[in-house]
């Protein structure tokens, strides 16, 4: 599998988990508020597994891109002066 098409679809998943947690915090919070519904408790447990399975596809992309993060920082981080000795842009020089 190539990095795009891995990266393609580790955006997909983290794109639906969010739709999904968005979806269950408002039907949690508007249309089954606290006390006994039925189905309430198959959504508290949507949200809950789907928000485990949000944070361990962050915590997964942020592992697959670290040496991108930690190189932009470190470019970023430079006062005055890009990786290669160039002058940064105005914006990141200040």
């Amino acid at each position: 599998m190539s990095k795009s098409l891995r990266n393609y679809l580790l955006l997909i998943v983290l794109a639906v988990l969010s739709l999904s947690l968005s979806l269950s915090s408002v039907l949690l919070w508007v249309v089954l508020p606290r006390g006994f519904h039925p189905a309430r408790r198959l959504w508290v447990d949507i949200h809950k597994w789907g928000g485990l399975a949000l944070s361990l596809s962050v915590m997964l992309h942020v592992a697959l891109h670290w040496s991108w993060l930690t190189r932009m920082t470190r470019r970023y981080l430079r006062f005055g002066k890009g990786q290669r000795g160039e002058a940064l842009p105005r914006e990141l020089a200040a």
